[in-house]
């Protein structure tokens, strides 16, 4: 499994976060959302990292295809049925988790019928000051489970606004050395929590017209902070079919005691874990 290849220091911050979030798990969530504010809970604007995780529900409430004023990347994305809502509310659930154990959150859309592009996406997580980005689907096949770190080097590549062809690359080593490392101390406490390998791997996204090919998530390529997005696979539906309720639960306490885990790491959020 993939927690058994962690590190002395991770295991230890990830059983650390295995009893934190079964502790959490029992506890009343209505005063954490009491205190949150669409669409984000915890979040203000800062110079640097605070510790405060922006939670990123996938997939988005009307079709939108269009070109990233930065990068010039093509954004498309779209309603994916049951998806929306199963990503909703395992991120506001995830949201209440780590609220309890005093970590911030920014909730970057706050309805299924929310639309709201990855740049936008990306700026909210910038404006909060966040410290990480954790995107959050599902999808068919109990074996597709796994999480999709920044990599150096990384690319989407298309016809670009103009009719061009162009490739955007990722660059920024010390970034994805970060997002790489915090997507292990995940995987590591959701293997162990949700019952199966989640692997620290690559994307594919050749022969997905009219998306761009290339091996990032459009999000994590653009975003300004290390991003770690994560797939959750079903044995019974999944994606557009939907998780059943013990499905949910397994990824809600796996990503959670992983965030914490991931938390406990981090400079921003001194004393958590502690």
């Amino acid at each position: 499994m993939q927690y058994s290849s962690l590190g002395g220091h991770s295991r230890r911050v990830v059983s650390a976060a295995l009893v934190a979030v079964a502790g959490v798990a029992v506890c009343s969530v209505t005063s954490a959302h009491a205190q949150s504010s669409l669409p984000g809970s915890s979040a203000g604007s800062s110079a640097g990292p605070r510790c405060v995780i922006a939670l990123d529900p996938g997939h988005n409430g009307e079709d939108t295809d269009e070109f990233d004023p930065v990068t010039g990347v093509r954004m498309i994305d779209y309603p994916n049925g049951d998806e929306d809502a199963d990503a909703l509310e395992i991120t506001r659930a995830v949201e209440s988790r780590l609220a309890l154990v005093g970590i911030g959150t920014e909730v970057l859309k706050s309805s299924v019928d929310d639309d709201v592009t990855y740049r936008e996406r990306v700026d909210r997580a910038s404006a909060a000051g966040t410290f990480m980005g954790v995107s959050i689907h599902t999808t068919p096949g109990a074996e597709q489970s796994a999480i999709f770190p920044q990599r150096q080097g990384g690319y989407r590549a298309g016809t670009d606004a103009g009719g061009e062809h162009r490739t955007v690359t990722f660059d920024d080593p010390q970034m994805a050395a970060e997002s790489q490392r915090l997507s292990g101390v995940v995987a590591g406490a959701r293997s162990v929590l949700e019952g199966g390998e989640v692997p620290v791997r690559d994307n594919s996204f050749s022969g997905r017209e009219p998306l761009w090919e290339g091996n990032l998530p459009v999000i994590s390529l653009i975003a300004e902070t290390p991003w770690i997005y994560n797939e959750f696979g079903s044995a019974t539906g999944g994606g557009a079919d939907g998780l059943t309720a013990a499905e949910k639960e397994r990824y809600i306490d796996g990503l959670s005691a992983g965030l914490i885990a991931a938390a406990a790491t981090s400079p921003a959020c001194t004393g958590i874990g502690s």
